[in-house]
């Protein structure tokens, strides 16, 4: 089982603190007597103002995490809708536009999520979603339930390819690069004002508190940083269910057409 990268941006930052402490020790002389109230007052200010941002910054990366979650099973969903409703098309575009369907979801894992890994998009997984919608375009209905059918495919397939830009753009996203400048200049500004009492009291309590402190902040920015980058960090988005829907759809395709 291997650890958490969140162990190693915890473990990161203390190790970061733990010698800023100790260089602080040698050049760092306040007298407490004298500025300890104002400090202290700062301190509570400053701590209050980092905990609300790296709280405010987190649950946007949660929220946007789950968002495309639900986008990428969203995604799988209309996909497998388009299979579905093919079985109310003949049997020529119903073959057609189901075989296309399969391709679509294999061709999203083995190609559109590792080009995503570096903010692309696959043009194999285009091609194929266009081949999809000319099928269906292309149909010409023979009564009331095939146009039904069709319109609903189209829809289905509207909603697909919406869904499938909407990832593609988060892959692309430079949000966290632009926030890590103020993120850093937070963690380090907490640091150096934790290493204000240094001198005072007991080294080893001094030195767990700011390890603690460390941690703490080094947790919060690694969930950032891994939540923010959705596709290509190691708490990336998988495509399973893409190859759950591919796996289902071979078993089903074979299932004849449905008269409407």
């Amino acid at each position: 089982m291997s650890l958490s990268p969140l162990f190693f941006w915890a473990a990161g930052f203390m190790a970061i603190a733990l010698v800023g402490l100790f260089l602080s020790a040698k050049t760092i002389k306040i007298d407490l007597a004298k500025n300890g109230e104002l400090i202290v007052a700062l301190l509570a200010i400053l701590g209050t103002l980092v905990s609300v941002l790296l709280g405010m910054l987190v649950s946007s990366a949660d929220e946007q995490y789950r968002s495309l979650e639900v986008c990428v099973s969203g995604e799988a969903t209309n996909i497998n809708e388009v299979f579905r409703l093919a079985r109310g098309l003949p049997d020529a575009p119903k073959k057609a536009i189901q075989e296309q369907c399969i391709t679509y979801c294999e061709k999203v894992v083995s190609d559109d999520w590792p080009a995503m890994k570096n903010g692309e998009m696959s043009p194999v997984v285009t091609d194929v979603f266009i081949n999809i919608s000319d099928v269906i375009l292309a149909i010409k209905p023979a009564n009331d339930g095939e146009a039904a059918v069709q319109g609903a495919l189209i829809s289905a397939t509207t909603d697909l390819g919406q869904s499938r830009g909407v990832r593609v753009i988060a892959s692309r996203s430079t949000w966290t690069w632009r926030l890590l400048p103020l993120i850093i200049t937070c963690a380090v500004v907490v640091l150096i004002c934790s290493y204000l009492y240094v001198g005072k009291g007991s080294a080893l309590l001094h030195s767990v508190l700011v390890g603690l402190v460390a941690i703490t902040l080094g947790t919060n920015i690694g969930v950032i940083f891994l939540m923010t980058r959705p596709f290509s960090s190691e708490w990336a988005i998988q495509p399973d269910i893409f190859a759950m829907r591919a796996k289902m759809m071979r078993q089903y395709k074979d299932r004849p057409a449905l008269k409407i």
